[in-house]
This record gives C-alpha cells, sequence and structure tokens, in this order.
C-alpha cells in the first residue's frame, strides 16, 4: 500500500469508527469501545504517516513543520482534515508523485 492510500483510508476510517462508536457509546450499546480504540489506532496510523510526509518534504519551512506537528498533536481530526484539503498539496513535490507512478 502506497503512502498516499494509507493517509486517505487511516484518515477516514477513522473519522467513520470514531463517530459510529461515539454514537453506539452514547446510545448505551455493547461493544463501542472496540470501534472507538480501531478509530483512534487509525488516527494514530494517519499522524504518523501525514508526519513522515510532512517531515520529509523540502517544500516547507521547519517552522511550518513544527505547526503541522502542533496541530497534529492538539486538534487531531480538524488539523487532519485541513492537512488532507488544503495543506497536502503544499507539502507534496511533484517528483514523489511521478516516484509514486513509477512504484
Amino acid at each position: 500500500m502506497n503512502r498516499e492510500k494509507l493517509i486517505y483510508a487511516s484518515f477516514a476510517g477513522s473519522f467513520i469508527l470514531s463517530i459510529i462508536g461515539a454514537l453506539i457509546k452514547i446510545m448505551h450499546w455493547g461493544n463501542a469501545s472496540v470501534l472507538l480504540g480501531i478509530g483512534i489506532f487509525a488516527l494514530a496510523v494517519f499522524v504518523f504517516a501525514a508526519l513522515y510526509e510532512i517531515f520529509q518534504s523540502s517544500r516547507i519551512k521547519t517552522s511550518e513543520k513544527i505547526m503541522w506537528l502542533v496541530g497534529f498533536l492538539a486538534l487531531g481530526w480538524f488539523a487532519g482534515l485541513v492537512y488532507l484539503l488544503l495543506g497536502r498539496k503544499r507539502v507534496v513535490t511533484n517528483r514523489d508523485f511521478k516516484l509514486k507512478q513509477t512504484l
């Protein structure tokens, strides 16, 4: 699985599983903790993959890399959504996209 698919799949999985797990927890049904745990694990996978991509980038300054780190640690899904919708295009170079296509 390439990095781009991992980032998108782990973010979508964490978001969906956490929302469903929270709804099941509110309704006091069983096994909500399992869904929440898997959702948090998927969020951790997403954060590590995205931060790896950010810190390997040569297109952004160190101060912006630190900003993304603090955002991911403090805001989780919100920073992830902003990263996927707005920030990822600036972080990943065209060379990275060409390299992914050849693999």
